[in-house]
């Protein structure tokens, strides 16, 4: 039997460290769907919404129970990070790694686009690069803190 490569040499494939740029962009998309919508109001009028009848009354209780949990505001930084990487890709590759993260399946992207799904992959594999590449540098950025920094002095 071969034994599947793993992505961390000496660890075996089913321990194997995720793909960080596909998973923050679907973190991005989940936020994105979970912030609240600005609903726009009439300025007509200046008096407060009614309830005509009971059922209208029913339906709204039934829509806030369905509602998604408001994101955190870490989740709401991740996002403003995530979607500014996005603009390093190409317009191309920006369009179908974003599909993706929403979950727009390979066949629904090969029929919106025309495409075949071995093209679309290679895209957005390339954009997925793109956006490791700028992880990458994200992270030579941080400073590097030790527990016993004070120790050291």
């Amino acid at each position: 039997m071969a034994q599947t490569a793993s992505a961390i040499p000496g660890k075996p494939a089913s321990e194997a460290t995720p793909d960080p740029a596909p998973l923050l962009l679907r973190e991005a998309a989940d936020t994105l769907r979970r912030l609240p919508r600005g609903l726009a109001r009439p300025r007509l009028s200046s008096w407060p919404e009614v309830v005509r009848d009971s059922a209208s009354l029913f339906a709204s209780s039934q829509d806030a129970a369905r509602r998604p949990s408001p994101p955190s505001p870490q989740a709401i930084d991740r996002m403003d990070r995530t979607l500014g990487w996005l603009l390093a890709c190409d317009e191309e590759a920006r369009r179908l790694v974003w599909a993706r993260a929403m979950g727009i399946s390979w066949r629904r992207l090969e029929d919106m686009d025309g495409r075949s799904h071995v093209t679309l992959r290679k895209i957005v594999a390339r954009g997925h690069d793109r956006i490791r590449v700028l992880l990458a540098a994200d992270d030579k950025k941080k400073p590097v803190i030790r527990k016993n920094s004070l120790q050291d002095l």
